[in-house]
């Protein structure tokens, strides 16, 4: 089996699942409403919707480092969801995330594995570290979901 693969894969699980922690974001979010998704708690100032949302901007910035592409990076940082108001845009939120991991884990799939010990773009550690990091970064925020979601569980 390729390493892109493996890489891959474990994208895939830290969004939906067979992971070794038993939790995903998708798993996570399943039961969480709108109204528990934007309340901002003296946990975070952030909002489980603006976590998700800032998980969907970074699996898309990765593609583009994946790609060559050197996107410039706002100050929100991902962070900038619009306030939602209903279940529905809450479960595109919830969507898009999920399609952007799937994008992500394709982009992997093709990535050249000679190059995963080169920089992934010039003046960026190597393409295998910043895949990884991806990586710990959805497991780093899922950990935030799961604290808010915790203390927004009767919403």
């Amino acid at each position: 089996m390729k390493i892109q693969s493996l890489i891959a894969q474990h994208v895939l699980d830290a969004h939906e699942g067979g992971n070794w922690t038993g939790n995903s974001v998708k798993q996570v979010l399943e039961d969480v409403s709108v109204a528990a998704a934007i309340i901002v708690t003296p946990a975070s100032s952030n909002t489980i919707s603006s976590l998700v949302h800032h998980l969907t901007y970074w699996n898309n910035i990765m593609v583009l480092r994946i790609l060559g592409e050197s996107p410039q990076i706002p100050k929100a940082n991902g962070f900038d969801v619009k306030v939602l108001t209903t279940q529905k845009e809450w479960e595109i939120v919830k969507l898009l995330n999920i399609e952007s991991a799937h994008l992500l884990a394709s982009t992997i799939l093709n990535f050249d594995c000679d190059d995963l010990t080169k920089p992934i773009l010039p003046g960026y550690s190597s393409a295998y570290k910043s895949l990884n990091g991806c990586i710990e970064h959805i497991y780093y925020h899922l950990g935030q979901i799961t604290v808010i979601k915790n203390l927004t569980k009767d919403l």
